[in-house]
């Protein structure tokens, strides 16, 4: 907010309470020169009145906005009240949506995260951001928390989940009446909710991504009868408008990774992890005391994903008594909770990438790309390999061990818990 922005601001405030009223000339100027940080004997010297006329005008005028606000406003606190209200208006005058979204009030840090996300955002720059990571990781949580936080800079908040892969059809059927207020709407096309993204600044926010995206070799690829999506979502990346779309899901959609990069309008975050002491927070809500090495451990071990924490901690609860050094030391902690969501994300994989993550999980010591190739496919060309690979990357399945040791040899690496998953479904399927 500029000064210039304030003083309209607080015209709109004066006259909310008396419409003949308004600021003065000596008040508009007090008001400027109190915005700029100087104080009353500094205006008084400047604009050549005494000290104790400046200090009543100012008194009087921080009283008046006061009652007018509900809030306690001085010379010194001026700026952050009237911003303050500034986005409550705005908060307030913002036409919201939030479908399906969850409950965010148990928030687990992510605040750089956030303000990475807002910093993309707040320069008006940015038309589509992607948050991708392993399912659990948190990035529903993230985005609705991140929306709730920037709502104010926007006319229209309207979140969607599409975990039961609404066709695109259904999704602008419900979102231009939003967008029009009108339930008349009979165009339900591309085209028109681009027009309204260019009419109005809109976050859009579409989570779940993955429930309209194919299984197998190819990650990113639409199902049948989805393939519109990529299209709209191709448009509000390559188009001037001034709304921003959000996607999370467990994997890129096609075409995204191509137009995403750190000066374009498109960006893309890849969510890790929760750090020891945020999983020390997570169980301590659980009723679990652990210290910060079993934190660490148990970090380690689910690579930080705060659904298998929060799994953990009720396993912790029921089978171990509350006893966090016993579950980690009897050693098979793939139970069941967390067992049927790495079935979710392994029966989505190709033949191929199933392989590859049974000898991932076999050859933890020494599985760098080279020899994987020449165990697995030692007589066929690379390309099916490498996408395979890249597949299993963009689905945050398998990572280079240099993504946590920069001086570290290329080396293919999975998270504990999952490497336990893919010994067990050995087993199982040995049986």
């Amino acid at each position: 907010m500029t000064a210039q922005e304030a003083i309209a601001l607080i015209d709109i405030l004066l006259q909310s309470a008396n419409k003949k009223q308004k600021l003065n000339d000596i008040q508009s100027l007090v008001f400027l020169e109190t915005w700029e940080g100087h104080s009353y004997q500094e205006i008084a010297d400047r604009l050549l009145y005494e000290h104790d006329y400046i200090k009543q005008v100012g008194s009087h005028l921080w009283q008046k906005l006061s009652k007018i606000i509900g809030e306690q406003v001085s010379k010194h606190n001026l700026q952050a009240v009237l911003r303050r209200y500034q986005h409550r208006s705005a908060a307030h005058n913002c036409i919201q949506d939030w479908g399906e979204a969850i409950d965010v009030s148990q928030f687990y840090n992510r605040l750089q995260e956030l303000q990475t996300l807002e910093t993309w955002i707040s320069s008006n720059s940015t038309r589509a951001i992607g948050i991708f990571g392993l399912g659990g990781i948190g990035k529903s949580s993230l985005s609705v928390k991140l929306a709730q936080q920037i709502q104010s800079q926007f006319e229209f908040v309207i979140y969607r989940s599409l975990q039961q892969a609404p066709t695109l059809d259904v999704i602008l059927s419900n979102i231009l009446p939003i967008l029009t207020n009108s339930s008349a709407t009979t165009n339900n096309s591309i085209s028109s909710l681009m027009e309204q993204l260019r009419q109005k600044r809109c976050l859009l926010i579409f989570d779940n991504l993955e429930s309209i995206l194919q299984a197998g070799i190819c990650s990113g690829q639409y199902q049948p009868g989805y393939e519109d999506y990529g299209l709209l979502f191709g448009r509000i990346a390559d188009e001037s408008h001034h709304s921003c779309l959000i996607l999370t899901g467990r994997e890129q959609p096609g075409g995204f990774a191509v137009r995403s990069g750190e000066n374009l309008p498109v960006r893309s975050l890849k969510l890790s992890g929760l750090s020891p002491p945020v999983c020390q927070q997570i169980l301590a809500d659980k009723g679990l005391k652990a210290t910060l090495l079993q934190s660490r451990d148990i970090v380690n071990y689910f690579g930080g994903n705060p659904l298998a924490i929060k799994i953990a901690a009720t396993t912790i609860q029921t089978l171990f008594g509350g006893d966090i050094q016993a579950f980690l030391l009897q050693g098979n902690t793939v139970f069941s909770d967390l067992w049927d969501l790495l079935d979710r994300q392994f029966d989505r994989l190709s033949p191929l990438q199933q392989q590859i993550m049974y000898w991932l999980a076999l050859n933890q010591d020494a599985a760098t790309p080279a020899r994987l190739k020449a165990e697995i496919l030692p007589k066929v060309a690379g390309r099916p390999l490498m996408e395979a690979l890249e597949a299993l990357a963009e689905r945050s399945l398998i990572e280079d061990r240099r993504s946590l040791n920069e001086n570290a040899p290329t080396t293919l690496m999975l998270q504990p818990a999952i490497v336990e998953y893919i010994i067990e479904r050995l087993i199982q399927t040995a049986i």
